[in-house]
């Protein structure tokens, strides 16, 4: 990944900017694993279907965790472990997530398999999409996540 740093010094481009922080493969599909799979564990993100190294998760994890789009809290039956979560910030990506499968859905419909329980994300208008996901992550929050 650049340095955030970079591209504040070339320009001030939007999408170079984000580009900075979730512009390799895994980054959007950790912050996917998190908001649409249920995967908030290091062990489950290392399972997915895509297979990502380990050394990648840990880095990618690290990298997402100091630009404030993800956090961690301790496990509740094992201090070794973190749960992991999307702060404001990661979930402000939600209508991005929706539109870029809504368009990979549209134009590369010979490769994407989208099963049918989740294809309702796809049809249903995304404010309600959106505040269904926001209020299942929040549900999940309140079960697992201690704040001071």
């Amino acid at each position: 990944m650049v340095a955030k740093t970079q591209h504040h010094l070339r320009s001030g481009c939007p999408v170079a900017c984000a580009l900075d922080i979730i512009g390799d493969h895994w980054s959007l599909l950790i912050i996917r694993d998190l908001m649409f799979m249920g995967r908030h564990e290091y062990k489950d993100m290392l399972g997915a279907e895509e297979g990502v190294s380990s050394n990648i998760l840990t880095d990618r994890l690290k990298k997402l965790e100091q630009a404030g789009m993800v956090a961690s809290a301790p496990h509740a039956s094992s201090k070794r472990r973190k749960l992991y979560y999307l702060t404001d910030k990661g979930k402000g990506l939600l209508p991005v997530l929706l539109e870029i499968s809504r368009w990979s859905d549209s134009y590369l419909r010979e490769w994407v398999l989208i099963p049918e329980e989740k294809r309702v994300f796809l049809e249903a208008p995304q404010q309600e999409i959106v505040e269904m996901i926001l209020g299942r992550l929040r549900e999940w929050e309140d079960e697992h996540i201690t704040r001071a």
